[in-house]
Parts: structure tokens; sequence; C-alpha cells
């Protein structure tokens, strides 16, 4: 038994490494898009080569806020949570209007899970803060204006893309082919 352990121990690690990518891979392929609109930030890290922090313009709304009753202060809603379910008001694009939190999660709407590592409203983001890409494709990326996430039914989302101001494809990966070795 002691000659098969590392064998089997090995088989259940790939198993597991194939399950979440398959997992991962569904995702992607049947779940919806919805468009967060970017801020603007530095593209640039020595350490890691090309990508782009991402900062997202949420829009964000407490639920008696937008009813127009007693003030709801935020940072309570947010506080000593690592994630935070919110809903998202689209439009007919699918771009995000208004973020709501609601703390008892009375409000229907698309369900999005924004991540809290920080517990303060500033720092509340969907999925990622960075979207990393090939180098010398910074120019390119730097059009973004929206970030594409496939959020499935439970709200969890994964970054997919990086959309120009229309919502059109940057095909920013085009620009580069480096089996010719051009640019």
């Amino acid at each position: 038994m002691k000659k098969y352990f590392s064998l089997i121990l090995v088989l259940v690690t790939l198993l597991i490494f194939v399950g979440l990518v398959a997992k991962n891979e569904w995702h992607l392929h049947h779940s919806k898009s919805i468009f967060i609109e970017l801020r603007p930030v530095d593209p640039r890290s020595i350490l890691q080569g090309d990508y782009m922090a991402l900062a997202y313009e949420l829009n964000l709304q407490s639920l008696k806020a937008l009813a127009g009753s007693e003030s709801e202060a935020l940072d309570q809603v947010i506080f000593n949570h690592s994630s935070v379910q919110a809903k998202v008001i689209l439009d007919s694009q699918n771009r995000v209007v208004h973020t709501i939190l609601d703390s008892n999660n009375s409000f229907a709407g698309q369900s999005l899970i924004l991540k809290n590592p920080e517990n303060r409203l500033q720092a509340l983001y969907p999925a990622s803060r960075s979207f990393l890409f090939a180098e010398s494709l910074a120019q390119c990326y730097q059009k973004a204006k929206y970030a594409e996430f496939k959020v499935n039914t439970k709200g969890e989302a994964i970054l997919f893309d990086l959309r120009g101001g229309e919502l059109q494809a940057l095909n920013c990966k085009q620009h580069k082919n480096w089996l010719k070795g051009t640019i």
C-alpha cells in the first residue's frame, strides 16, 4: 500500500485541479455578462510586468437610502464581512447603474458578491483588482472603460475581459504575434 500512496495522492490532486478548471470553464460559458465602469489607474508594475490595477465605479447605495426612509450607514452593512452580497441594477446593455447593499437581502435584482478586504466602502470590488496581460499591450488596454464579468445566479463573478467605451472588444491580443516575433 505504501508503494501506491504517492500515486493515489497525485491522482487525487489532479482530479481536484481538473474539477476546479471544469467548474470555472462552465461558469464562463453559462453565466450572464455584466459590465462595470472602470476608474483610471496605473497600468504597470515592476514586479509583475504589465497589468492593469482595476478600480470600479459601483455607485453604491443602501436599500433604505433608495426608499427615502431613515439613512442606513453603508459602513454598517459591510463591517466585519469578508464578502458582501449586493444587488445590481443594470441598464439595457447590462452595464451596472447602481449597486445596492441590502443587509436583509430583500431587494430583487442581479446578485453580485463584492470582496471586502479592508472593511471600507472604497475597497469593495467584484472578483479581481487587477488584469494581467502580455508585455507591450499596455497602450491598447489603457483604452478600457468597462470590465466584463461573467456572473452566475449566486452572484459569483469571474473577470472575463476589458471593453471600450461602447462595450466593444479591444482586441488587444491581436496586436502582438509572438509566433512571428512581431508586435
